[in-house]
């Protein structure tokens, strides 16, 4: 019976001296400087660079340009103890979860250079929470967010030219900054714009 009570006692301060906490915040692009994208519809291309400055995704359609403003905070927060100071390196329990918070604004130009569509998504919701309890020591990634914490496509504009030129050659099939598509940021590899592989 004393036994129990002592482990009542020292269990949770055995679990909060071994437990370690980590949190990361991402920030991608600036804040999207329009709240009504309606009142966009019709102003030349000018004025809405002028309002919005240069877009981070471009495509151009048969029809006219399309382009693309982005802006995400994406948080990811875990937790993990071991019971390695009781002695007992054979047992670890990680918790994770992640949120993001984002604004998404597409604009369809027509012939004429003015906006024809306007396009919008936000995002304030989980990504997604996760739990392991693990029989070895280690660190098991409950969670993952690599698919949304891509560089914005500017940053790769001027070193895609210095690439091989198989790639330089293709560079017009890249989603975000030729002629075929635009994709929302998180969208698997496996569909839309990104699954037409451009290797040599």
């Amino acid at each position: 019976m004393v036994c129990l009570k002592i482990v009542r006692v020292f269990l949770p301060v055995l679990i909060l001296a071994c437990a370690g906490c980590t949190q990361w915040y991402y920030t991608l692009g600036q804040e999207v400087a329009v709240s009504e994208p309606a009142t966009l519809e019709g102003k030349s291309l000018a004025a809405t660079l002028a309002t919005l400055g240069p877009p981070l995704r471009f495509a151009a359609g048969d029809g006219g340009l399309v382009m693309a403003w982005e802006s995400w905070r994406i948080e990811e927060s875990s937790i993990g103890a071991s019971l390695g100071v009781a002695g007992a390196d054979f047992l670890n329990v990680d918790w994770g979860s992640a949120k993001i918070r984002g604004d998404f604004l597409l604009l369809t130009f027509d012939k004429d250079k003015k906006v024809s569509a306007v396009a919008r998504v936000r995002r304030d919701d989980s990504l997604g929470s996760g739990a392991a309890i693990q029989p070895i020591y280690g660190f098991v990634e409950v969670t993952s967010v690599d698919d949304l914490l891509e560089p914005l496509p500017a940053h790769d504009w001027g070193a895609a030219q210095l690439t091989r030129l198989p790639e330089v050659l293709n560079l017009s099939q890249q989603p975000g900054l030729g002629n075929t598509a635009i994709e929302q940021r998180g969208t698997p590899s496996a569909v839309g714009a990104r699954s037409q592989a451009w290797e040599d």
